[in-house]
């Protein structure tokens, strides 16, 4: 059985989730939570310090496995040899994107805020976070290959962020736009489709190129 300090964190906790959804981080009261949860404001700030710690508890874990996942796959494709990168490099993605959409509906809640009602807290600048890995990464790449003889295409760093952007932006819509997950599934692998055929366009690979599938 729950003590009542848990049972108390839980009702705050819930009545948070709703009071961001509502009106955002920046527009969320800890008065209106506390009045929500039906304790005193004093109550509330004895247990979180302020709204940005009562977001961190709804997103922080979640967030934080998505972004380890991501960051982990770009490192790990990093250490593949380049004829390997340069086979792959369609089909890995397309296989740790399909895990990520699949921690990101397991948390569903914690990514609409990310998504939609981040704006002012420390979690605003999230996707952009994950969209300078991948730009990085991209540079990182291309100079690899070539390196090793694999001839590809220079592609400017500002272009590259530009695209990553759209990408991944293009991606978090699913959330924004409450998609049922299969429905993602399917949207996502479009999202890819298109920009797999864009960058093999820019990085000069032959129409007749084909990656392992």
């Amino acid at each position: 059985m729950k003590r009542k300090d848990e049972i108390a964190v839980d009702k705050i906790v819930e009545c948070a989730l709703s009071e961001f959804m509502e009106k955002g981080f920046e527009g969320a009261s800890m008065r209106t939570i506390a009045e929500r949860a039906g304790y005193t404001t004093g109550m509330v700030y004895a247990r979180f310090a302020d709204k940005s710690r009562l977001f961190k508890e709804l997103v922080g874990k979640a967030a934080d496995k998505l972004f380890n996942y991501f960051s982990q796959s770009e490192d790990h494709f990093a250490e593949l040899s380049p004829e390997q990168q340069h086979k792959e490099m369609h089909t890995y993605v397309g296989a740790k994107v399909d895990v990520m959409i699949d921690i990101i509906y397991d948390n569903f809640d914690a990514f609409k805020l990310i998504v939609c009602k981040s704006a002012g807290s420390g979690y605003e600048y999230y996707i952009d976070k994950m969209i300078d890995i991948e730009t990085a990464n991209t540079v990182r790449f291309i100079e690899t290959l070539n390196n090793a003889g694999i001839k590809m295409n220079e592609v400017r760093a500002d272009l590259s962020h530009m695209l990553s952007s759209a990408m991944f932006n293009g991606i978090f819509e699913v959330v924004a736009h409450d998609l049922p997950r299969e429905d993602a599934r399917g949207y996502i692998k479009q999202v890819q489709d298109f920009f797999n055929a864009g960058w093999d366009k820019l990085l000069g690979l032959p129409s007749d190129w084909k990656h392992i599938v």
